[in-house]
């Protein structure tokens, strides 16, 4: 299963955080929702530095790797959500599915799920380059956290508001 990158759970955070507010205010809650985000980006940017006790060159360098892997995956996240449709559909009751598209698709997203794992590898490799261990093992933690946090808040919301998590 796929494991939300570090900014697309806090982004999952955010939007659970302010969902309510931004309908509650049709129109209008634009600017008050990018102004929720970017605070609750720069406060989880302060804990990380201060817990990993970044120096600000530390910090500019995480900010582009968490970036650069974040977009790779949710590229993934968002290829494996359509390659998840296009099976469901191949498997829909009542209808023939056929056994090449099915292969392919299955193919596919298993393949998708390696890259995505090997994506955290290859994020750790660079982040070692200038993060000690400990540093980098704290981040995990972190990451841990911040998913279980977002897990709990998920399991906590009405059924109507909940959106798929990503796998």
């Amino acid at each position: 299963m796929m494991r939300p990158s570090i900014l697309g759970v806090l982004a999952l955070l955010m939007a659970l955080t302010v969902a309510p507010l931004h309908s509650q205010e049709p129109g209008a809650g634009r600017p008050r929702l990018e102004e929720l985000r970017r605070r609750v980006r720069e406060r989880f940017a302060e804990r990380v530095q201060q817990d990993l006790n970044l120096t600000s060159d530390q910090m500019r360098q995480l900010r582009g790797t968490v970036g650069k892997f974040g977009i790779r995956r949710r590229d993934m996240e968002s290829r494996q959500r359509t390659l998840r449709e296009a099976l469901a559909g191949q498997l829909r009751p009542g209808l023939g599915a056929s056994p090449d598209s099915v292969a392919r698709l299955t193919d596919e997203l298993m393949g998708l799920r390696v890259h995505y794992a090997e994506s955290f590898r290859d994020e750790q490799a660079e982040l070692a380059r200038y993060l000690d261990p400990v540093q980098r093992a704290r981040i995990l933690v972190l990451r841990e956290r911040l998913l279980e946090r977002s897990k709990g808040f998920l399991g906590r919301r009405p059924l109507m508001e909940r959106r798929a998590p990503p796998e």
